[in-house]
């Protein structure tokens, strides 16, 4: 009757919601590959409805999905959807595992990358309810080109976590920023770093198609429902020269070059995953995505309420860890500059914040001239028509 009319809406537009989302993104358009989605229309959508939920998240460094990506994949970790993190730098920087008040160290990139991924099973170990230093099945992956990749595992309550170590370098002899010049250079080939301790034992070379290939390709194995990205088009900023260095902006953007450049990555791996999968004659992937702000979410709103900011300061606590910890790991229990009260005394509050870099586009309704419903939301990078067979009866999208 007319008047349940506006109440059902309400009840399918929430529900919808958590099924179809998705941002743009303004990838610049490659100059050698076309990694680019087939625009035809009318290709068939992979039925979600025989699919376990998974998170895919890709991050630049260690840390970025702490940071930038929670709460929002706490809460889908916390509601039973495994959780695959990928980092694409090994997070190296200078090798100085530094912590305010404690002597300089020597410098020993191995050992600060190996510290970094020690902090992450540290802080998922305590995001899945375990002891923070719970041992984690370690191991090798095999990866397009005959690359390897360093994939730890922990499961616990039907809840699992994987984290993946690509280790591509931060830095390089010649250059700052490596991956930035990866995306811009498509002739420049990085060479990976083999964090201490790893059960990857042989370098890797990567160069920008090798890079998109071995993104589509995690994208194909684990077959994602939900994928969080950084920002592949920050704000604008222009800043001087010391402001710029000091808060690790890129020149004109508001945000880590690392994190823009591995945000591109992402999506040109994304195009790719959606093409390759059309070529091969399978429905297109149904795959929601969100993109967040990083480093410069610290110019927008504080937008966390005071015990989901607690709850989220809490996660950097073991991934900082303290030299004074006893982890098993040689070369370090975490990033010492990160823990303790660290998160919520930095000036610059990254922590206080999560920014969705686009508002994500929920679930539209209009009703049809025969009286149903149809909602229109974006799956697998196309746009999606789903149609009312009955009153609260969905079919498969369009």
């Amino acid at each position: 009757m007319p008047h349940t009319r506006p109440r059902r809406r309400t009840v399918l537009t929430a529900a919808l919601a958590a099924t179809a989302a998705a941002a743009g993104c303004s990838v610049p358009e490659p100059r050698r590959s076309a990694p680019t989605a087939d625009p035809a229309p009318g290709k068939p959508i992979a039925s979600a409805r025989t699919r376990r939920a998974l998170l895919l998240q890709v991050a630049a460094h260690p840390d970025d999905d702490l940071y930038f990506m929670n709460p929002d994949s706490q809460r889908l970790l916390d509601a039973g959807v495994p959780l695959v993190s990928v980092y694409v730098t090994a997070g190296e920087h200078t090798g100085r595992n530094r912590i305010a008040g404690m002597p300089e160290t020597p410098p020993d990139r191995a050992a600060y990358s190996a510290a970094r991924h020690q902090g992450l099973r540290q802080s998922y170990a305590v995001a899945l309810g375990l002891p923070v230093f719970t041992p984690w099945k370690r191991g090798t992956l095999a990866l397009p080109g005959g690359r390897r990749a360093e994939v730890d595992t922990l499961a616990h309550g039907g809840r699992r976590v994987e984290l993946v170590f690509l280790n591509l370098p931060m830095h390089t002899p010649r250059r700052y920023t490596a991956l930035p010049a990866l995306w811009e250079d498509r002739a420049l080939e990085l060479r990976t770093h083999l964090s201490a301790g790893s059960p990857v034992t042989r370098a890797d070379t990567y160069d920008y198609d090798g890079l998109v290939g071995v993104l589509a390709g995690l994208l194909a194995r684990y077959r994602p429902t939900v994928v969080h990205t950084l920002d592949p088009d920050p704000d604008v900023q222009h800043s001087d020269e010391a402001t710029r260095r000091r808060d690790s902006e890129q020149p004109g953007h508001s945000d880590h070059g690392d994190h823009t450049a591995v945000a591109c990555f992402t999506w040109a791996a994304l195009c790719r995953r959606v093409s390759d999968a059309v070529r091969d004659g399978e429905p297109i992937p149904a795959f929601t995505t969100a993109a967040f702000r990083g480093y410069y979410n610290r110019h927008w709103p504080k937008n966390l309420p005071p015990e989901v900011l607690k709850e989220k300061a809490a996660r950097l606590v073991p991934y900082g860890g303290d030299p004074s910890w006893q982890c098993g790991n040689p070369s370090g229990c975490g990033d010492y500059g990160v823990g303790g009260d660290r998160p919520l005394t930095n000036r610059k509050g990254w922590v206080r914040s999560t920014h969705h870099r686009w508002p994500g586009a929920r679930p539209a309704l209009a009703e049809e001239p025969d009286g149903r419903l149809a909602a229109y939301g974006v799956l697998g990078l196309r746009a999606v028509r789903w149609r009312e067979s009955a009153p609260g009866a969905w079919g498969e999208p369009e």
